[in-house]
């Protein structure tokens, strides 16, 4: 496979790799969150719980990231982006 353009693969990597790491680090945080038994979920702070759902959010955003780099990254290898988006 020949690249058909280098600034949407280098784009595309740097997302996915981005992406990556936002999913890899935040699964094992929201993971703990969500295997805490009921009871002490509601005696957290709310401080606590508002992490826990920012951390879903981010988790969620990682995951659009990586997404939007593999679409880069394949639309990299098509021809009808060899010389832009015209």
């Amino acid at each position: 496979m020949e690249i058909k353009n280098v600034t949407l693969f280098l784009v595309g990597i740097i997302l996915l790799v981005l992406g990556t790491l936002i999913i890899i680090f935040d699964y094992p945080q929201i993971e703990y969150f969500e295997n805490i038994d009921f009871k002490l979920y509601n005696s957290l702070l709310v401080e606590e719980k508002e992490i826990h759902q920012r951390l879903v959010i981010e988790f969620t955003i990682g995951l659009v990231i990586f997404g939007l780099g593999v679409l880069l990254l394949v639309g990299s290898f098509l021809n009808r982006f060899e010389n832009g988006f015209r």
